[in-house]
């Protein structure tokens, strides 16, 4: 399936609210947007993912596991806005549901 396609069935589903994310994701989500909500919130971290993919962020496909595809598809941006600098956001869809599984700063980030 084309990623426009992806991007459009993720917007959706979070639209929807077909949606979950996993623990990790939500933690790391709240810390990173307090500073920019005020009052961070799952639904903050959904809104912003949903901004992120209709905004046209660049978004590309990852194999998920080890060995690579052993997990499945992901869909990967890299977030740079609000005064929030190298967001990695992995998102999954599965079980008819929008997945966040990933919301935190990269590793690979070149700011500390």
């Amino acid at each position: 399936m084309k990623l426009e396609n992806i991007r459009s069935e993720l917007v959706d589903l979070f639209e929807n609210d077909d949606w979950s994310m996993t623990n990790k994701a939500e933690k790391d989500g709240k810390e990173i947007l307090s500073s920019v909500t005020g009052f961070p919130s799952q639904f903050a971290i959904v809104e912003f993912v949903t901004d992120c993919l209709k905004q046209n962020e660049p978004m590309h496909e990852i194999q998920r596991g080890e060995p690579p595809g052993s997990r499945g598809v992901g869909y990967v941006m890299n977030v740079s806005k609000q005064g929030i600098n190298d967001l990695y956001i992995e998102l999954v869809i599965e079980d008819d549901l929008a997945w966040i599984i990933s919301f935190h700063k990269s590793k690979h980030s070149k700011r500390k």
